[in-house]
């Protein structure tokens, strides 16, 4: 009988090409299972701790980290190895001081950067869908697969950013994608970089929603997808390059 389904492993040579692993020193690396994030833009736990964080040197070592409850992303446990990992998303390890925020890093769309437990809490996610629900409700959804009734829709459009308590699930407060504002290119040859949005085009029929932003090499105009709005003066959050 025919599969029906994809491959549940996945070969080094086969991995996103952002991976920060040796493709030939062995065959295989763990698969993400469905998640939050896409297989295409996240890591699993045991990629992050054994080949990105050198926390421990074997997969049998990493998945006792993990099974064990002590690796925390967006302050919850998660105990499957298979778990993705993606964009803003927070790592911490019971027992430990260290945090850490995947960020757009060295060439990566995503990697762990260290950051202070100050900001361990927060967490910035990006607007992607706004559709009304029963009883007349709005809800968001946002880029890591969460999703949020508002009360007030008008203060909520896709592309914008919101800033989210992670130990109460709340949205803190709301970063409009509009002129002036400091975004984060999470795609393309200019990835990591920040610039300040100089005009935002909503789209029509035949063109997709774009950004203008300006550089310190000049202005580029880049998909709404490909950026995340940070902060108005300055990002919310500590960024790579001290930004």
């Amino acid at each position: 009988m025919g599969r029906k389904s994809g491959s549940n492993r996945l070969k080094r040579e086969a991995a996103p090409r952002f991976y920060s692993v040796p493709r030939k020193s062995y065959p295989f690396l763990t698969l993400q299972s469905p998640g939050p994030h896409p297989r295409s833009m996240s890591y699993d736990p045991i990629t992050i701790l054994r080949d990105l964080l050198a926390v421990a040197r074997t997969k049998k070592e990493a998945e006792y980290v993990v099974k064990s409850g002590k690796f925390v992303v967006d302050g919850k446990a998660r105990t499957s190895i298979k778990f993705p990992v993606g964009l803003m998303d927070v790592l911490e390890f019971k027992g430990t001081e260290t945090a850490f925020r995947m960020l757009p890093w060295k060439g990566s769309p995503i990697h762990p950067f260290a950051i202070p437990q100050s900001e361990k809490n927060v967490k910035l996610c990006r607007i992607t869908s706004k559709v009304t629900v029963k009883g007349g409700k709005i809800q968001i959804g946002t880029h890591d697969g969460r999703t949020f009734i508002v009360e007030d829709g008008t203060k909520f459009a896709v592309g914008d950013t919101i800033l989210l308590d992670l130990n109460e699930g709340t949205v803190k407060s709301t970063i409009p994608l509009k002129k002036g504002v400091l975004a984060l290119i999470t795609g393309g040859k200019r990835l990591g970089k920040i610039g300040e949005v100089v005009e935002v085009n909503k789209g029509r029929f035949s063109s997709k929603p774009s950004v203008r932003l300006s550089l310190p090499e000049g202005e580029v105009i880049l998909p709404r997808e490909l950026i995340i709005a940070v902060g108005t003066y300055k990002p919310l959050i500590t960024l790579p390059g001290g930004v």
